[in-house]
């Protein structure tokens, strides 16, 4: 296990950047005011006893509060922003194999960016595409990904008990932050509670994989959970594989109702991380000489292909009540990604049948660090109740590593024969990228009778760094940058909730131009106007407008190493969605999403025209019926609308609709031999469609999912 201070050593960290972080956290406890995590180590506490969390049983399909959207545990109809929650009940359901698939039946997400790629968990929020592997946090922080390079971090969702969508600018709390909202990951954590279970999962394409959950108490003041998960499966595309071996060990110290120490790791090998190419659009969308490229098409070569990625974490969570209704709080993570890659790919037609290809490979190792301290609490003037939440956090990254390049032999895509050419022409560029953001932060939540006001305000203080170390050539920006963010609800008695809100968002990169030069910090502004309805638990009626704006975007260039200009991109939109019990044994989920966007830079051929990899419609419909106590049927749909392939919004990829399956049943209930265990069949895309998700470009479409069925046998004791 490495050392905090080893690891920053090698990270380069900047001393003196630690030493203001944890003085600034020590002058705010003596201060007073911090804040509240998302995670639940202590019941929060409201003035006059609103006691808000609440134990919610894994069997109910709608939530009623948010984690993650103020940092506090606020409900639903409370949130002057649009928030969705994937519960524990629904990800058991559909079981997704990725966190972006969880998504799927979520409005304002896109989860089709990069078709049946495994590697990352790409999702656009709001349209917006630029940032889709950096938009995730875990347990109240972020994961320290570096977009534009192949260091993601990547959690496996059998690790997640909750999934807050937050759309919209979140920069206020979380600092740099995409401008069409988050997912918050909320892990699987320690209870006192026994709970143990071990899965096994048999599916298409080979698909197998063992996992196993284990929680409960030590002793009086001690308890843990141990999560794992090994996986293999072939990919859709010949010759390509997905293997992972996870495990997940925390433990939770709570010597008084006042205090808690939570310790937390994650490990993670992905020794094979599946295909991840695309097809030209002239193939895949449209014919070739009357021709379509089959989606179990392998452009790469089979000996010269691989991904290899580890991942080490490292995190605790301290709670401290040091009064009735005041706390302190401070989360601390290291995370350590290795990627190695080595990927033959297709760079467009040479003939009428031959794509030609070329060699990329890579070496790249991420050291992060993030820290939040904050504190939170309660208190009146007069007859306005506040919740405040004031804080310090401190993000680094140092990603270090090499891109490199070659030339490979044509292929026919129609009729392949590997091993026919090797690689030449090897060259590869030696790089070193940084970051550092240290932001102060201070929001309240106001209560007036049925009114609810959120205002927010944050500094951040961010250097980002791009150094060729061969040239030895750098470049960095520097500079601080404010953000905010209010929101005004009126809660009527009848459960009816309307509201109005405006946020900001700031974002920096290390990414850089075909000069070499940093790319310049992105920024957002959304006006958002909605309506709630929550007259119980188990019903939410949400409806949202919005219109967002984002300056300076950037977008990478296929098969280069560096981002070219986009200017200012509109989205604007509507957001609709329904949760609700029919009756005690039948759920409804449904949304439906209608987003316009268009962009704004003065040339043109791009002037007023839509980003590509963003559909102008969303809709899904879940429903969810228990027959009988111990057997479940779910079935849903999903529509995704028409995308464009080019700029000039000429190459349209065509709408989808898809269905999905899910049965199960409890076979304790029907034999009493078989107490504890259940069987269950998960199905996506039933009926087999074949189908492009979207096109990066003209030379870059993404195949979909084909079907895929998975049988589950699952004890629990």
């Amino acid at each position: 296990m490495i050392h905090i201070e080893e690891a920053m050593k090698q990270a380069s960290w900047k001393v003196r950047s630690v030493v203001q972080t944890l003085c600034a956290a020590g002058v705010l406890v003596l201060a007073g005011p911090l804040l509240a995590s998302d995670a639940a180590l202590l019941a929060e506490v409201k003035v006059e006893g609103n006691e808000l969390n609440q134990t919610q049983s894994p069997s109910d399909w709608t939530t009623w509060d948010s984690r993650a959207a103020t940092k506090t545990t606020t409900p639903l109809n409370e949130l002057a922003q649009s928030v969705s929650v994937v519960t524990q009940a629904q990800i058991e359901a559909q079981r997704p194999k990725t966190v972006v698939q969880a998504l799927d039946y979520s409005p304002g997400a896109f989860t089709g960016l990069f078709g049946n790629a495994m590697r990352y968990d790409y999702v656009a929020l709001r349209g917006f595409a630029d940032t889709s592997m950096a938009n995730t946090i875990l347990d109240g922080m972020r994961l320290m990904s570096d977009a534009g390079s192949f260091s993601a971090f990547q959690v496996d969702p059998y690790f997640i008990e909750r999934i807050d969508l937050v759309r919209g600018p979140m920069s206020v709390l979380y600092g740099n932050a995409a401008p069409g909202g988050m997912v918050a990951l909320m892990s699987k954590q320690p209870q006192m509670a026994s709970h143990n279970e071990i899965r096994v999962d048999l599916g298409t394409n080979q698909e197998r994989s063992l996992a196993f959950d284990l929680a409960g108490g030590l002793s009086e003041t001690l308890s843990y959970r141990l999560t794992g998960i090994g996986h293999t499966a072939d990919s859709m595309q010949d010759f390509a594989t997905e293997k992972r071996l996870a495990i997940m060990p925390q433990l939770l110290w709570k010597p008084n109702e006042d205090t808690a120490l939570l310790l937390q790791a994650y490990l993670q090998n992905d020794p094979e991380g599946g295909y991840h190419s695309g097809i030209p659009y002239e193939g895949s969308v449209a014919a070739r000489d009357g021709k379509k490229v089959s989606r179990t098409f392998f452009d790469g070569e089979p000996n010269d292909d691989s991904f290899e990625r580890k991942q080490q974490m490292l995190a605790y969570q301290f709670a401290y009540r040091f009064s009735p209704a005041w706390e302190l709080r401070q989360n601390f993570r290291y995370t350590h990604p290795d990627i190695n890659l080595s990927q033959v790919y297709q760079s467009g037609w040479s003939g009428s049948d031959t794509l030609s290809r070329g060699y990329s490979f890579s070496e790249e190792e991420l050291r992060g660090v993030a820290v939040d301290t904050r504190v939170k609490g309660s208190f009146a003037t007069g007859a306005v109740i506040h919740d405040l939440v004031t804080g310090i956090d401190y993000q680094t990254r140092h990603n270090e590593g090499y891109w490199g390049w070659g030339s490979v032999g044509d292929i026919n895509a129609f009729d392949p024969i590997y091993g026919q050419s090797a690689v030449s022409d090897k060259d590869k560029s030696n790089w070193v990228r940084e970051f550092s953001q240290l932001g102060y932060y201070l929001q309240d939540q106001l209560s007036l009778d049925a009114w609810r006001l959120t205002a927010g305000i944050r500094y951040d203080q961010a250097k980002t760094t791009s150094l060729d170390t061969d040239t030895k050539k750098q470049t960095e920006w520097d500079g601080g940058k404010s953000s905010s963010r209010f929101g005004l609800l009126y809660l009527f008695d009848n459960g009816i909730a309307p509201y109005v809100s405006y946020a900001e968002s700031f974002d920096p990169s290390s990414n850089v131009d075909q000069a070499g030069q940093v790319l310049v910090p992105t920024r957002g502004k959304q006006w958002e106007a909605g309506l709630k309805y929550q007259p119980n638990p188990s019903t939410l009626f949400t409806a949202a407008v919005y219109d967002l704006k984002q300056s300076n975007l950037a977008r990478m260039v296929p098969g280069a190493d560096y981002f070219e200009p986009v200017g200012t991109v509109t989205s604007k939109g509507l957001e609709l969605e329904s949760r609700f019990a029919i009756s005690p044994n039948l759920h409804f989920l449904g949304a439906y999403t209608f987003n316009k966007m268009s962009i704004s830079n003065g040339d043109p051929l791009q002037e007023g025209k839509r980003p590509r990899q963003s559909p102008e419609q969303l809709a899904s419909a879940w429903l969810n019926y228990t027959p009988v106590h111990g057997a479940r049927l779910g079935g849903g749909v999903r529509y995704v609308g028409k995308s464009y392939a080019d700029i000039a919004n000429q190459l349209e990829v065509p709408a989808v609709t898809l269905f999905d399956l899910s049965l199960s049943v409890d076979m304790g209930i029907w034999w009493s031999q078989m107490k504890g265990a259940s069987l269950q069949v998960t199905g996506k895309n039933l009926f087999d469609k074949d189908y492009v998700a979207s096109c990066y470009d003209e030379n870059y479409c993404y195949f979909g999912n084909a079907r895929s069925v998975v049988t589950s046998f699952k004890y629990v004791w």
